[in-house]
């Protein structure tokens, strides 16, 4: 069947979510909360427990909503892929997320996505991402020499690494060089903004998340929009620069509030998911010292004080533990979709306009797919094993299709020069009190901060 050349919205995004799955197997699990508590906690077993009960496909009520949970590889691709347009990224993310992303990459579908994607273009070709390399390899400088003062002493690595890493968005992001009170109070709209998503109570009046996260927003949106003119006149390299230097398909630049949604968003997606990235590394290592023993190797034999963006593909088991952290702890945790039409899943209709739920970690853990999938082996994915071969969509931290995402290459990058320079800069050993929970909502980490004792080299 042809996909239609042009995605009429009012044809879809005004449709309440449909909520007939008699004819699905599942249950909505306990009355007024579903299965909310255990989707929260640890989504995973949850998840498990569903696939050996009811198979890839059941229906489910999670966060006050009713939908169908789609698990395993096959399903990812039919829905990643989606080569009939059968699946609004629009409408998935729309009842929490809109509140404070509307307008953003992930807010949009088919055509509107790619010409809200053209604003990014220019901004991860090569030429900038080499730019980005060294800028970031500068503020890692920056911050490690400070970090050097700390040796031997305990920190909660999670809190250093989250503040380093919205040291880099100011700058690489927005061009924000100095570390006053100016930078202190956009990070701090951004991060009372990203808590307002997982508001539990969805007033917006004082003392609540939402009510909170608006109110960061509001800075954001302020904050950025008031930069787009003398961006848009200047010759600047960070990426709002960029983004507000682009031209559309008609030659046109993209409006003030486009920019500003495109920027907010592009904060909050590659902030948080590399965050979660270390944190998860830096967790791993300290439990498998051969792990981190091998990876320091290769680091030092590379020569180098810092990796070049040429040098990016010079580490390949860094590659392996980057690979495998995702595989094991993926920083996206659940992808949501609503269907636009009826469309046939895993030999059942699912109606239109039918909340679904991907859960990349399911697939991740499969032993279909995997061998031992819960134990932390970056071998795996040594060219000898390729265990992540087996299917295309059986490996997918990245999402897939139209929706992949536009920041991968930036995220790797960031990821590698932060560890290439710690790892050659410090040891560490892990400091838990006791074996600390690892959440998975809203950013996955251990509830406990990642403690660790620096050791100087």
């Amino acid at each position: 069947m042809a996909a239609p050349s042009v995605t009429n919205y009012d044809e879809y995004i005004h449709v309440p979510n449909n909520t007939n799955l008699d004819h699905i197997p599942g249950d909505y699990g306990l009355p007024f909360l579903g299965h909310t508590i255990r989707y929260l906690k640890d989504p995973l077993p949850w998840a498990q427990e569903r696939y050996k009960q009811y198979g890839e496909l059941s229906k489910v009520s999670t966060t006050g909503t009713r939908g169908v949970l789609c698990l395993g590889p096959d399903l990812a691709q039919q829905i990643m892929l989606d080569p009939g347009r059968d699946f609004s990224s629009k409408m998935g993310f729309h009842d929490r997320v809109a509140t404070f992303f509307s307008g953003s990459l992930i807010m949009e579908d088919f055509e509107h996505h790619r010409h809200q994607r053209r604003i990014m273009q220019t901004a991860f070709k090569n030429d900038s991402l080499k730019h980005y390399t060294q800028e970031i390899n500068r503020i890692y400088d920056r911050a490690l020499g400070e970090w050097q003062r700390e040796s031997d002493q305990t920190i909660p690595f999670f809190v250093y690494i989250k503040d380093l890493l919205l040291e880099v968005a100011a700058e690489i992001f927005i061009g924000e060089t100095e570390r006053g009170e100016r930078v202190r109070k956009l990070n701090q709209a951004f991060v009372d903004c990203v808590n307002g998503i997982m508001y539990i109570v969805p007033l917006n009046l004082p003392g609540f998340a939402m009510h909170k996260g608006i109110k960061g927003k509001e800075y954001l949106q302020n904050f950025i929009g008031g930069l787009v003119p003398q961006k848009r006149a200047g010759d600047g390299l960070d990426m709002l620069s960029h983004f507000c230097r682009e031209k559309d398909e008609d030659g046109n630049f993209f409006d003030d509030e486009e920019i500003t949604n495109q920027t907010i968003f592009l904060l909050f997606a590659a902030h948080d998911t590399t965050t979660a990235a270390i944190t998860h590394t830096i967790y791993y290592l300290a439990r498998h010292p051969e792990v981190k023993q091998k990876l320091y190797e290769e680091c030092k034999a590379l020569g180098k004080d810092e990796l070049g963006y040429d040098d990016l593909d010079a580490v390949p088991y860094m590659q392996q533990v980057f690979n495998e952290v995702q595989r094991i702890r993926p920083s996206v945790p659940s992808v949501p979709r609503r269907t636009i039409r009826d469309v046939e899943m895993a030999g059942y209709k699912v109606p239109a306009h039918t909340m679904i739920y991907t859960l990349p970690r399911f697939t991740h853990w499969m032993e279909e797919y995997w061998d031992e999938p819960f134990k932390f082996d970056p071998d795996r994915f040594s060219p000898e094993r390729n265990e992540h071969k087996k299917h295309p969509f059986q490996f997918h931290p990245f999402g897939g299709g139209a929706h992949k995402c536009i920041g991968m290459h930036f995220s790797q990058m960031e990821y590698k020069c932060f560890i290439y320079k710690f790892m050659l800069q410090f040891d560490f050993e892990a400091r838990h009190e006791s074996d600390p929970f690892m959440q998975t909502f809203p950013l996955p980490k251990p509830t406990d901060d990642m403690p660790i004792q620096l050791i100087r080299r």
